[in-house]
């Protein structure tokens, strides 16, 4: 009887251990657009009832939904979350421009343009990242860029002519009579100062010429010889007509832009030439400058000094700028000498100003005096602060006021602020930063006339590409983005053994700790030890990890280690042991 009762009672035991392996579950299911929960990307078996949570990739937010799934009766429930991209915060308007959106969701774009006449100063697209928007609102500055009226022979412009453009001006070309247009009759004032496309006013015999020889058998462009002054993109030795280049001008050069193969072989708008920027001989009338020159390059300065009863009005220097314009106005007066001994209004200087408040007055007794002083954001230089009325002239003043050029503070990044000097390098970004953020943009900008050169940089997250993929292994924790700095992965083998790190992760680098591993079957050679036996680790094929420990027959001595492994390489580590 007491066999009887043991007997059910292994049958029920039996019964209960089946019936509840059979309701636990197995790996969660996998959801595209959705991530298990890092705690439980290690378990591989679930008991019945037991939930997993799920969560949104980066740069999505819970909409609705549960965030978890459970194990019923051997299956995992569905999951109904569903996950919504993050939004931005709205962006600040841009003065004097605005931005293009294409909506303010994780990826979208936002473009800035400056309105007619400006020209945009730091990032032009800023994307709608993790943490909101990326970079900082760029600026809209005036355009000092203009274009002198279209030089085109035998036309009239429509709707009247001016002597300057600013950059994006239109004008409207209308041929004399007798002379057909060639080309569009629409020109844009481009961003270099130069016009887009400008067509030609052919005498009506030179137009059915020109027309013949269209008609002929196209022929190729060749490649433009820039030399070292600048680079064509899509670079080859010829081109068809309709094919275009890109031409891009080095630094102190103008010419760049994109230029189209015509049938005539030759480039449109005009042939690709990057020409250095200069600025030609100031004309100064009642006086000379020195040095004296044809043509002078940007930062380039001369004196200018006038003629004998002549008195120079502006600075006595002046400088070449980057847009091959003298930056300032000259004028030499003729000088005026009063019967009186009296002198005239008190001469204008640039950037100062008389500094006893007496510069109203009309008329100054002989033998007066007035000292000037700089205007707000300009320093003395060099020369003398005061001039004197002498037999009715005013004394020459030496005074010359340069701009202060003190920048204003860089906030950038976390806690790290740039202050700094004209000339004076200052780095954005201090090391602790780099820790886990990167600099996208310049890492050094100098402080210059009108404040900091270059963009403003911007310190984000660091980022490594997505984990790799490792032939027949399982990825624990993966991300399909790009992941944080930090982000742990590990891999699994679904067959064969792991070579290499188990676990890798994101680096403040913005790469992975280590290559990703190997899935390889590495098998052994049976230990075979003469004289000796295996007395744990009995296997019938041996793979890599697996131990052995090895005993001697009675009467011999082991020599070297008793407990072997088998290696990565299909060998015992160490060697297998000797019975001496």
């Amino acid at each position: 009887m007491a066999l009887v009762w043991r007997n059910i009672l292994i049958l029920v035991f039996a019964h209960f251990v089946v019936s509840h392996l059979s309701t636990r579950c197995g790996e969660p299911t996998k959801y595209p657009g959705k991530q298990l929960h890092k705690s439980y990307r290690h378990k591989l078996k679930f008991y019945d009832g037991e939930r997993v949570m799920y969560t949104c990739p980066p740069g999505y937010t819970p909409s609705e939904g549960s965030l978890t799934s459970r194990c019923l009766r051997g299956h995992w429930t569905a999951l109904n979350l569903k996950c919504q991209k993050k939004k931005c915060n709205a962006l600040g308007d841009v003065e004097n421009g605005q931005y293009i959106r294409e909506g303010q969701s994780f990826g979208d774009k936002a473009i800035a343009t400056c309105n007619k006449g400006y020209v945009l100063r730091g990032a032009r697209v800023r994307m709608c990242m993790q943490n909101g928007w990326s970079g900082t609102d760029p600026i809209c500055e005036v355009s000092k860029i203009m274009c002198l009226a279209p030089a085109v022979a035998n036309r009239w412009i429509k709707p009247g002519e001016r002597t300057q453009y600013t950059p994006q001006d239109t004008a409207t070309i209308v041929c004399s009579e007798g002379f057909v247009l060639t080309g569009s009759p629409q020109v844009t004032c481009g961003p270099d100062g130069q016009w887009q496309g400008l067509p030609a006013c052919r005498s009506k015999g030179q137009f059915a010429k020109v027309l013949l020889s269209r008609l002929a058998i196209p022929k190729t462009c060749p490649t433009p010889d820039l030399g070292k002054n600048g680079t064509v993109k899509e670079q080859k030795s010829d081109y068809m007509p309709g094919q275009f280049i890109s031409v891009t001008c080095n630094e102190g050069f103008v010419g760049s832009g994109v230029f189209t193969c015509h049938a005539h072989s030759k480039w449109h708008p005009k042939e690709p030439l990057c020409q250095l920027i200069t600025c030609s001989a100031p004309a100064v009338a009642n006086g000379r400058i020195k040095p004296g020159s044809r043509v002078y390059k940007p930062k380039d300065t001369v004196d200018v000094i006038c003629n004998e009863g002549f008195d120079l009005i502006g600075s006595p220097v002046v400088t070449c700028g980057p847009d091959g314009q003298w930056q300032a106005l000259l004028e030499c007066r003729p000088k005026r000498i009063s019967a009186t001994g009296k002198c005239g209004p008190a001469p204008s200087i640039p950037h100062a100003f008389p500094r006893d408040g007496s510069f109203t007055l009309k008329e100054y007794p002989s033998g007066a005096r007035i000292r000037y002083k700089c205007s707000t954001g300009y320093v003395r230089a060099r020369g003398s602060t005061s001039i004197h009325c002498l037999n009715g002239q005013w004394t020459n003043l030496q005074l010359r006021c340069e701009r202060a050029y003190n920048c204003t503070p860089l906030h950038v990044c976390h806690q790290s602020t740039c202050i700094g000097v004209f000339g004076l390098k200052r780095c954005c970004a201090d090391q602790s930063v780099f820790d886990i953020y990167e600099l996208t943009g310049p890492k050094v900008r100098i402080c210059r006339d009108g404040g900091w050169d270059g963009r403003s940089p911007v310190c984000e997250p660091v980022h490594c590409p997505p984990p790799p993929e490792v032939k027949d292994a399982e990825m624990f924790d993966p991300i399909y983005d790009h992941a944080p700095f930090g982000h742990v992965v590990s891999y699994h083998c679904r067959t064969g053994a792991l070579i290499g790190a188990r676990e890798i992760y994101c680096t403040k680098n913005g790469a992975w700790s280590a290559p990703p591993p190997e899935c390889k079957d590495i098998v052994c050679p049976n230990p075979q030890v003469p004289r000796g036996s295996r007395m744990r680790g009995f296997r019938a094929v041996y793979k890599y990890g697996n131990t052995v420990t090895i005993a001697c027959n009675p009467g011999l001595r082991l020599l070297k280690e008793s407990f072997v492994t088998c290696g990565a390489d299909g060998e015992w580590k160490p060697k297998l042991p000797e019975c001496v």
